[in-house]
């Protein structure tokens, strides 16, 4: 299913200045299945997630 989250991360993927995807929005609309599939387009991808990741929230 194309959605238009895959259009935006492609265009953010051609963009020669572009900076680290920070990805945010509400619960449960895709937004981890939209960069995983987007991810298989890179040799490397490194998946941080703030809310189950204790030491990056800062509570050490």
């Amino acid at each position: 299913m194309k959605r238009l989250i895959d259009w935006h991360l492609l265009k953010w993927k051609d963009n020669p200045y572009r900076k680290p995807l920070l990805l945010r929005g509400a619960r449960q609309v895709g937004k981890t299945y939209a960069v995983r599939h987007f991810a298989k387009t890179f040799e490397n991808m490194v998946e941080i997630n703030f809310e189950e990741t204790k030491k990056s929230k800062g509570d050490i």
